[in-house]
């Protein structure tokens, strides 16, 4: 069962409350319940903020979970780089600004989806 999709973001803000109000606007942008789980300051690049967040999934098989994923994945940006299926169906992609993503939510300049059957 894919339950979650397991969010991780380099985000430009100040502080943690700026980092929450990233997060605000990424739930309201993916119409979807998003739980902040830890945030820490970039150590490659201490101007960005490095932030762990999920968000309920609930599907039962591969295909509908990687749908769905990437349904929510595109309302925060595009494009998506998507990467090779992992071990025990698991499924990753990336988008990056300097890349040439665009991102729906001011403040995120890197952002990776990680969903997996457990």
């Amino acid at each position: 069962m894919f339950e979650s999709i397991w969010w991780h973001c380099h985000v430009r803000v100040a502080d943690r409350r700026g980092a929450e109000g990233v997060v605000t606007r990424l739930a309201a942008q993916l119409d979807s319940t998003v739980q902040f789980e830890s945030y820490e300051r970039y150590w490659k690049f201490p101007e960005l903020a490095e932030i762990r967040l999920n968000s309920p999934l609930q599907c039962s098989t591969p295909e509908t979970a990687l749908l769905a994923t990437l349904r929510y994945a595109w309302r925060a940006a595009t494009p998506w780089a998507l990467l090779a299926p992992g071990p025990g169906n698991e499924f990753e992609g990336v988008a990056a600004l300097n890349a040439g993503s665009r991102f729906l939510v001011p403040g995120i300049e890197w952002m990776e989806f990680h969903i997996a059957d457990h």
